[in-house]
């Protein structure tokens, strides 16, 4: 959803009188009038899906966001269940990620619009409670090495069984890339 210079004057005057009113259990008009002028008007629909009637199509950008954070869940919630054995095994699978398997989000430098994604659908709309508070800045680029690791996900995904220790190994191996392995 994008808004023209003059909508985004009309819902920056109409939400300042909103919360100068102090209307309650409403819309949170601070979180629209940001939402608005920073041009992610798709936060909006995730927001508040009743108001819209129809939604428009949610932008590749953040399909791809929600599927990394949803994966790292997963991964970290696997990692969290494992006992020191499969812990250790995991570090020796996957030396360069299984020792502390923790989202740290993208690169701040080059990957700012994933970045704010990732921050807006956990900080802002309460999505991925769990990682709530966090920096979401990995200071190195990351969107390549979630793209593989999302890849080899998608293949144990449909799996009716948690993932193995194995599994989790080559998931996390992914990050790194193929030149380097």
């Amino acid at each position: 959803m994008e808004f023209s210079k003059q909508q985004k004057l009309i819902i920056t005057l109409l939400t300042d009188i909103h919360s100068a009113l102090g209307i309650k259990n409403s819309v949170d008009p601070l979180l629209v009038q940001r939402l608005v002028n920073s041009d992610r008007g798709w936060a909006l629909e995730w927001a508040y899906p009743g108001i819209f009637e129809s939604a428009e199509e949610t932008p590749e950008h953040v399909k791809f966001v929600a599927d990394v954070l949803e994966m790292w869940e997963y991964l970290e919630e696997a990692v969290e269940a494992l006992d020191e054995n499969g812990r250790a095994r995991l570090a020796q699978l996957s030396p360069h990620f299984g020792k502390n398997v923790v989202f740290q989000g993208f690169d701040g430098n080059n990957e700012t619009e994933l970045m704010a994604t990732a921050r807006i659908l956990v900080n802002d709309l309460g999505r991925w409670s769990r990682f709530d508070g966090r920096d979401f800045n990995s200071h190195f680029p990351s969107e390549d090495g979630y793209r593989r690791m999302l890849e080899k996900y998608g293949e144990f995904e449909d799996h009716s069984h948690e993932l193995s220790v194995d599994e989790i190994a080559e998931v996390l191996n992914e990050r790194v890339h193929p030149a380097n392995r």
